[in-house]
């Protein structure tokens, strides 16, 4: 686990932001993209505001179905796992700029060292997620609302967790684009540090949440 990325969460109460640049899953260096998370939570949900800036191609992003395979272009992510041990069950949340959502829960085995993943589909309106969407120029936010029973039995007081962003940096005047390492940056709240090529299912890089009621 990165040490340095763990926090506590107070009831019904929104943190700090966790910081305004994530990092680059490659190498942990700064990004110069803008991220902003916030975060509380309540009896039911775990809430999460983000705003996702610098961005001026936010309205080429063209997925519009949930479940679709959204990080083909740009997204919002969300890891997370109940406990406190590196997780090789986590549910993984994805929203785009237009307010689609990809939902599933990934069976990594290795950790992220020897890939086998696997991936087990939640169908959107049994999701129970809510979530919203706003856009302004160069920059989108919004808000994800996950239900604990979606992550676990029963609400934990430790959970593991790590937050992405997928930004495109050039123009894709096709409509089907898909992002790759050399137009888009894939960025890490807890950087992953995958060497040559991006990676966000590194488990053992999640960092910790506590939760104090």
């Amino acid at each position: 686990m990165n040490s340095e990325y763990g926090f506590v969460l107070t009831h019904q109460k929104w943190s700090s932001p966790l910081g305004l640049y994530f990092k680059h899953s490659t190498n942990g260096t700064e990004s110069k993209e803008r991220t902003e998370v916030k975060l509380m939570f309540d009896d039911r949900f775990f809430h999460i505001d983000f705003a996702c800036y610098d961005d001026p191609f936010l309205n080429q992003n063209t997925m519009t179905v949930h479940n679709d395979p959204l990080y083909n272009q740009e997204v919002f992510e969300l890891f997370i796992s109940d406990g406190d041990d590196d997780p090789a069950h986590y549910l993984e949340v994805e929203i785009n700029p237009n307010n689609a959502l990809w939902t599933g829960k990934i069976h990594n085995p290795t950790l992220g060292d020897g890939g086998g993943n696997s991936t087990v589909m939640i169908d959107y309106k049994d999701s129970g997620i809510q979530h919203a969407v706003q856009k302004s120029e160069n920059s989108w936010s919004g808000r994800l609302s996950v239900p604990w029973k979606l992550i676990s039995d029963k609400q934990a007081s430790v959970y593991r967790v790590n937050f992405y962003r997928i930004v495109s940096k050039v123009s894709h005047p096709n409509p089907d684009w898909h992002c790759n390492k050399k137009e888009c940056h894939f960025l890490c709240w807890s950087p992953t540090m995958s060497g040559e090529n991006p990676a966000f299912h590194k488990p053992k890089k999640f960092g910790k949440m506590v939760l104090k009621k």
